[in-house]
């Protein structure tokens, strides 16, 4: 592959990352309006060796329990493609999400996979256990 070719297809799997977190970020908006949750988005300047600077969306939520971050955190991640945080607080309880083929995997803090599948109930149920 020629330097030129090597550039547009790390633009593209940039390009591609950006999208994935930008669909999670809205879908997690969507689950968190209908539980009557308030969310409000921001924006993350990440920098990466391999793919440069780039801005992604990131959202706080506001629950009964307390507040929930989803905070992306990189693409490139040692045996994940793409790590994004679900953070809590003031309990500072933390799962992380792992991009996967065929979607995300949910990890606790301590590496642990969960079994359950990425979804709205997952989600959810996942924000009251943060909050425990």
């Amino acid at each position: 592959m020629t330097t030129q070719e090597l550039d547009q297809k790390s633009e593209e799997r940039k390009s591609d990352w950006i999208n994935r977190v930008a669909r999670l970020i809205e879908e997690v908006e969507q689950w968190a309006a209908a539980e009557r949750w308030v969310s409000e988005r921001d924006h993350k300047q990440i920098h990466e060796d391999l793919i440069g600077d780039y801005v992604v969306p990131g959202l706080r939520i506001r629950t009964p329990g307390g507040d929930i971050f989803v905070n992306p955190i990189a693409l490139h991640i040692v045996g994940a493609d793409g790590r994004i945080d679900i953070e809590a607080w003031p309990t500072l309880n933390r799962v992380k999400l792992l991009g996967r083929p065929g979607g995300w995997q949910i990890m606790t803090d301590s590496n642990v996979p969960l079994p359950q599948k990425w979804g709205r109930e997952t989600f959810t149920q996942l924000v009251r256990d943060l909050h425990a």
